[in-house]
């Protein structure tokens, strides 16, 4: 059988689709113009144009698609766009949902916790017939090459408002893996089984961004700092990687509560033990792979 993914070509996505192949399964993407989906059969897709939630489940060539990963919009409130997608898929014969959430995201509250609680309440009202897994990762060390790619490379440097939180950074390759893990889970997945449905995805290690400086200094064979900046320097940071104002305000609010111990907690707290899942790949191993990067 099939599994669409949904948002184009992201990390996570092409990482996922990856082991699907590995593993001789069917894959197909939705993306707006096929760009970066790495030779995989695609169908154009866009949140933004209900037209195109039907094409995938026109295409004849595929095996029937019963599975689909969920990488919801940008938005404080994706309910709109995503709800008559969910909804089509079940009618078109989808079993199971993966979603991208996040592990400081409230289930049903804004952003990515609105989605995983829409699926909730679908699959509660349809018990049996479909089923859900909200994987729910910490901060991503992967980053590191993206948001902070050109601090380290240019100017020798990580910048964020967090002088000394501590985060169990998690590698986009176990985020794959988890996502992975869910497609191919044989049986049923009980909503309230938060250990299945709803697993908080944490790295190997707590780490603050001075460690984490001190590990690419010694990586990259030169002085890496970690600069503190104000709130409002991170907002505008957000706003400049292209996200709307609401939403680089909420993500700025998530990311200060860090400060408060909001992601040490997912380690050190027992009422987290059941839905924790620990990834394999810690911040040096990530850093020793891909240090080519940011070389000069």
């Amino acid at each position: 059988m099939t599994t669409f993914i949904t948002g184009g070509a992201s990390q996570i996505g092409l990482g996922l689709a990856r082991l699907l192949h590995q593993a001789d399964r069917s894959v197909l993407f939705g993306s707006r113009a096929g760009r970066g989906t790495d030779g995989f059969t695609w169908v154009p897709f866009d949140w933004n144009d209900a037209s195109t939630y039907e094409n995938a489940f026109k295409r004849q060539d595929i095996k029937p698609i019963e599975s689909v990963y969920v990488l919801p919009p940008v938005g404080i409130d994706p309910l709109p766009q995503v709800t008559p997608f969910i909804d089509l898929a079940i009618e078109k014969g989808v079993k199971r949902f993966v979603v991208i959430s996040a592990s400081d995201a409230v289930k049903g509250g804004p952003e990515m916790g609105a989605v995983h609680g829409y699926l909730e309440k679908v699959v509660l009202e349809k018990r049996g017939s479909v089923d859900y897994v909200a994987l729910r990762p910490t901060w991503f060390t992967d980053n590191l090459a993206r948001g902070q790619y050109l601090h380290i490379k240019e100017h020798d440097e990580i910048v964020t408002p967090l002088p000394e939180a501590r985060i169990p950074f998690i590698a986009v390759e176990d985020i794959s893996q988890a996502a992975f893990d869910a497609i191919v889970y044989e049986g049923y997945i009980d909503p309230e089984d938060e250990a299945k449905s709803g697993p908080i995805l944490i790295g190997p290690e707590l780490l603050s961004y001075d460690e984490v400086a001190q590990i690419l200094s010694t990586a990259l064979g030169r002085p890496i700092k970690h600069r503190i900046i104000s709130r409002e320097e991170a907002l505008a940071q957000y706003v400049s990687f292209g996200l709307p104002e609401a939403s680089a305000e909420f993500l700025v609010e998530v990311e200060l509560n860090l400060e408060k111990g909001a992601a040490e907690r997912l380690v050190t707290d027992e009422k987290f033990a059941v839905a924790r899942k620990v990834g394999k790949v810690g911040v040096k191993e990530y850093i020793e792979k891909t240090k080519g990067l940011w070389l000069k």
